[in-house]
């Protein structure tokens, strides 16, 4: 099989769709079809089982062939890549996935300092929750992602801590405090942002043996300062994710801290490609020093 073929299958594995990729790549659907084909039969099993209601579906082998040719596809990239570096030239494409405050807090710098210095190499951006980011990764659907820390299974360079925060409504008695113990919000009504943060609060008030009373869970930092300067509720969520949201709320500590670190997660460093590398050494220069308080 080629490379081009592999690549096909590849397209048609993530859009679920032979037509779709057809557009995608400028070629006809029968050539899309065939390239599928010759695959199969060159393996001789079944990898996508078509359907004309439910359209395309990977069988199980299909997905864990998937995987591989993900694997072949960033192998080549990164001999591209090498070879073009040898000639002086940095080029090559990065995939990266983030979670949102870590994608707004990171990225925006970290894409435009390496923009200056290298322009030839580009980004593809995905946003998802810090789960997806990390099954992503193991599934090698991006080359790189900002993640929540331990990250098992992946190689990882820290960058920051993040810890999480207290935002107070108006006229809520800790605000008199300069700083509140996990004990002091036991049966209060808590606002949670989704962003992977959830189980390590939940298992701190385990530890002190306080009960975390989750009113509500909200998709984004915005939703969630609305909701606490109505009164709903007292916010928990990270430094990062509060340094990109203006507000007028009053901030406090958490003690004993609730710590997550961020770093940048790959499914192995021996094998990043140079415009990965890049990506990460950057990043960690730029990050690992940094400092987020929001206090």
């Amino acid at each position: 099989m080629t490379i081009t073929q592999i690549a096909i299958f590849v397209r048609v594995a993530e859009t679920l769709s032979f037509t779709r990729t057809a557009e995608e790549l400028h070629m006809t659907q029968p050539a899309v079809s065939h390239a599928i084909a010759a695959i199969e039969a060159e393996l001789d099993t079944r990898l996508l089982l078509r359907d004309r209601r439910r359209g395309v579906k990977l069988t199980g082998l299909g997905e864990k062939v998937l995987v591989q040719f993900r694997a072949v596809l960033q192998s080549m990239d990164k001999t591209g890549q090498l070879i073009a570096a040898e000639k002086g030239i940095e080029v090559g494409r990065v995939s990266v996935g983030a979670f949102p405050s870590a994608s707004a807090y990171f990225l925006p710098p970290l894409i435009r300092e390496i923009r200056e210095n290298y322009p030839n190499l580009q980004f593809d951006l995905h946003e998802g929750t810090a789960d997806e980011i990390r099954e992503g990764l193991g599934e090698r659907r991006f080359d790189a992602g900002l993640v929540l820390l331990p990250a098992p299974g992946l190689d990882t360079v820290a960058l920051v801590e993040s810890r999480m925060m207290l935002l107070l409504p108006d006229g809520h008695p800790l605000r008199d405090k300069p700083r509140a113990s996990i004990r002091d919000l036991d049966g209060q009504d808590l606002l949670l942002c989704r962003g992977g943060h959830e189980v390590a609060v939940l298992e701190a008030f385990e530890r002190a043996g306080s009960r975390a009373k989750i009113t509500f869970t909200t998709q984004n930092v915005s939703t969630m300062v609305g909701m606490v300067s109505q009164g709903l509720g007292i916010g928990i969520i990270s430094e990062i994710a509060l340094s990109m949201h203006p507000h007028a709320l009053e901030v406090r500590e958490i003690v004993p801290p609730i710590v997550r670190g961020i770093g940048v997660g790959v499914p192995s460093l021996e094998d990043v490609s140079p415009a990965v590398r890049l990506f990460i050494e950057t990043a960690a220069r730029l990050f690992a020093e940094a400092d987020v308080s929001v206090v």
